[in-house]
């Protein structure tokens, strides 16, 4: 990744509807992350002292002697306005830093086919604006979360679209919900595509029916938007290691595809 100079250290923090995962990046790279539960029931307060404490038991504070207040730009993406108001206090009352939220409206150069592109997620348009800085092709990026995302973005960065369905762990747990006879397992790689018993019949349809998903969106998206090839197909979020080895049409697995793009985000908006 380019190191575009800027004063640091930088904290990304993206807000999720299941986790917040901060980063710390310094040198154009990230040097720590940390991942929260998303309680909206937390105050700013309460987020500020889990947030420290993390930072305080890794070596970073002790090599960098690094703390909160020491965060010159923070880059901040969020799905959940209730938790964007919390961390904003929490940035203004412990953290003097100047606080860029990254959304569809930042001034990325990324174009759209949709003539007001507000709507798109915070995570979508980072996920886009990283592939597109790091890839330089058209890339289809899959995101795993509590929602699974697959979306499209042109070499020339052109958001072409996205898709949204129920991520992994959501639709596993509606089933063990709904199901009377059936019982919450961990997800793993499933043995065998026919299961045996109840726990191989449902990592099965668990895990391979998502990748099958998958794959079919990839090999559609490929299909109907063949103008724009060649494709680098990118997953990301944290299911990642567990689907990427039963997905034919995958490139690339970038873990830290998604901070990088509000740090990117970031560099561009403040080198305008």
């Amino acid at each position: 990744m380019r190191n575009l100079l800027l004063p640091e250290p930088v904290l990304v923090v993206d807000i999720g509807n299941s986790n917040i995962v901060c980063a710390i990046y310094m040198k154009g790279k990230s040097v720590w992350t940390a991942r929260l539960t998303s309680f909206k029931e937390n105050t700013s307060d309460e987020y500020y002292v889990l947030l420290s404490k993390l930072l305080e038991s890794t070596t970073l504070s002790e090599v960098y002697k690094l703390g909160l207040k020491d965060i010159h730009y923070i880059a901040l993406g969020s799905v959940v306005p209730e938790l964007t108001r919390i961390w904003k206090h929490l940035f203004s009352k412990y953290i003097q830093a100047e606080v860029y939220e990254i959304n569809a409206l930042s001034p990325l150069g990324i174009s759209f086919r949709v003539d007001n592109p507000a709507f798109i997620g915070a995570d979508l348009i980072a996920n886009a604006y990283a592939a597109w800085q790091k890839y330089q092709t058209s890339s289809i990026i899959i995101d795993l979360g509590t929602a699974t995302t697959i979306e499209l973005i042109s070499k020339e960065g052109r958001f072409e679209g996205a898709i949204i369905a129920p991520g992994m762990k959501t639709g596993a747990e509606s089933l063990f919900l709904k199901a009377a006879k059936l019982y919450e397992i961990e997800l793993v790689p499933p043995p065998v595509l026919l299961g045996l018993n109840t726990t191989e019949a449902m990592l099965s349809g668990i895990v391979n029916g998502h990748s099958f998903m998958l794959d079919t969106f990839t090999a559609k998206i490929k299909e109907q938007y063949s103008d724009l090839k060649p494709f680098q197909t990118i997953l990301t979020g944290g299911m990642s290691s567990l689907i990427s080895p039963f997905l034919s049409g995958l490139d690339t697995v970038d873990k830290g595809l998604t901070m990088d793009g509000f740090y990117l985000a970031l560099c561009k908006i403040l080198k305008q």
